[in-house]
């Protein structure tokens, strides 16, 4: 990297004593300087939480303060915190945006996140004859290899249930004792179904980025279509028939009020299957990303 922490003249009880002194005066960025500077000082000393904590206060002083900014993203970068670090970086790229550097470093988090389109829209910022173009190719390599893979596995996903789907139906015999079972209406890639205390039916369709509802006639309706609906795979109801979306393609959960109001209501990687323990009031998720099961209080 091209930046280094830059201290601009200030020793660290210098700058102890200008911000102590100055509790009862207006801030001014004289100030903002100062707690930069302290910041700094607190990095060199390896207390890193306080480090970010004064780069932080000479943001709210000075939210241009632009050297402020790019030294809290690569703490936040370095230490783990990979989200706020991207904000960070957003930041950095909103005041400086011929700073390519920042902008190659808030693509490659943003691909270690897994926002692998938003991370490709960030690289094509980048001019070709900058010295970082080299690893700016590379990332830009692995992301596509990354999208190809996601877009391969969803397909063979398909298929295995077409052919499990066909299996079934050619392996079950027809008698009189069977249950009977009716079409309710054909849907392309259906996964999730759900049904609200209205007996209305709700179906997620993965490859078209929807949620349909069918009515207890038998009436279709598109119930969700938004452009943070991503490669929907399990829904399920609550009791107020609130519809939770595990969003599998935007990794994270979404809530849709029986009024149709959508939010997140939680962020997690490559969301699948999804239940409601209704005795304790919690929603359970599959994570395939992690293979774990994650549990929240609704």
């Amino acid at each position: 990297m091209k930046k280094r922490f830059l201290s601009l003249f200030f020793s660290f009880f210098s700058v102890l004593t200008i911000v102590y002194t100055q509790a009862v005066s207006a801030y001014t960025l004289e100030d903002a300087t100062s707690l930069y500077n302290l910041g700094i000082d607190f990095y060199s000393q390896n207390q890193v939480q306080k480090s970010m904590e004064y780069f932080k206060k000479a943001i709210s002083i000075d939210p241009k303060f632009y050297e402020a900014y790019y030294n809290l993203a690569q703490i936040q970068a370095s230490y783990g915190y990979l989200d706020s670090a991207i904000k960070s970086y957003e930041k950095v790229v909103q005041l400086k945006p011929d700073d390519y550097e920042s902008v190659y470093e808030l693509a490659r988090l943003l691909y270690k996140r897994g926002y692998l389109s938003k991370a490709i829209s960030y690289l094509d910022k980048i001019p070709l004859n900058e010295d970082i173009y080299t690893q700016v190719l590379t990332l830009e390599n692995k992301i596509k290899k990354r999208q190809a893979e996601l877009i391969a596995a969803q397909k063979q996903k398909e298929q295995e249930q077409v052919q499990l789907q066909n299996k079934i139906d050619e392996t079950t015999p027809v008698n009189d004792t069977q249950f009977k079972s009716n079409v309710v209406v054909n849907l392309k890639a259906p996964s999730g179904v759900a049904a609200d205390s209205q007996g209305n039916v709700y179906a997620a369709s993965f490859s078209e980025n929807k949620v349909y509802r069918i009515s207890p006639d038998g009436t279709k309706s598109v119930y969700v279509e938004s452009v943070n609906l991503g490669g929907p795979v399990g829904i399920v109801i609550d009791e107020f028939d609130n519809l939770y979306i595990a969003n599998y393609t935007k990794n994270n959960i979404l809530k849709v009020t029986s009024s149709g109001v959508i939010s997140e209501f939680a962020k997690l990687k490559k969301p699948y299957c999804i239940a409601i323990d209704r005795v304790k009031k919690n929603l359970i998720v599959s994570e395939q990303d992690s293979n774990n099961i994650l549990k929240f209080e609704l």
